[in-house]
């Protein structure tokens, strides 16, 4: 949450030899968007390692505007964006004010928007989904890269009950419940999440079958 405790992060990462540092957005505490703007700069400037802003208002009540991530990206080690805002119209702004940095690149961090996204011009996605269905993911980028775009909407379409079934939980009860399902021993989620009812548990079960995910 603190500018101070950021950095000492960053620091401990860059010495384990990490290649890169996402940095979500302070939360509770209602920041300007000039005090972002500096949060962010003096990370990047404490490190020599690539760092990507980390948008999720939805989770911290808290936003870059279009018109500071457009700041931010004109600093050299600030080379991406994770966007998980949800909205859209939030990410092709960016994209428009971003657009002639060659060497920054908007990322989509809401599983259901990943093709929408790559058609408005995002560089590619940093989904939860991955974790359970990796290769149904990689099929919206991989097809959509090879031009075929309705297949690549098509692997969008088959992922969107997964994300939606989010809601079942507190995040990331399901994922974890999903990888437990398909033979991945992810552990347990730290109190206070909880872990799925029995009938949150089917329904998770039913959606991974019709997935293909489960035999």
């Amino acid at each position: 949450m603190t500018t101070r405790d950021a950095v000492r992060l960053t620091e401990l990462a860059e010495q384990a030899g990490v290649d890169a540092v996402s940095v979500l957005t302070p939360y509770f505490i209602s920041l300007t968007q000039e005090e972002l703007y500096r949060h962010y700069k003096t990370i990047a400037e404490s490190t020599s390692l690539p760092v990507i802003l980390y948008d999720n208002k939805p989770k911290t009540n808290l936003t870059l505007k279009p018109t500071t991530v457009e700041r931010l990206a004109q600093i050299k080690n600030i080379i991406a964006m994770k966007d998980s805002t949800g909205d859209l119209t939030n990410t092709v702004e960016i994209l428009r004010r971003t657009r002639h940095q060659d060497d920054f690149h908007v990322l989509m961090g809401r599983d259901s928007l990943i093709f929408a996204a790559l058609c408005s011009g995002v560089s590619g996605a940093v989904a939860a989904c991955a974790n359970v269905a990796p290769r149904l993911v990689a099929d919206i980028y991989d097809k959509f890269i090879a031009g075929e775009y309705l297949a690549a909407r098509e692997a969008q379409f088959e992922l969107v009950p997964l994300r939606i079934a989010f809601s079942l939980g507190s995040f990331p009860a399901v994922i974890k419940e999903a990888l437990h399902m398909i033979g991945v021993d992810a552990g347990a989620c730290k109190l206070p999440t909880g872990t799925l009812t029995d009938d949150e548990r089917t329904q998770l079960r039913t959606i991974l079958t019709q997935m293909k995910l489960l035999q």
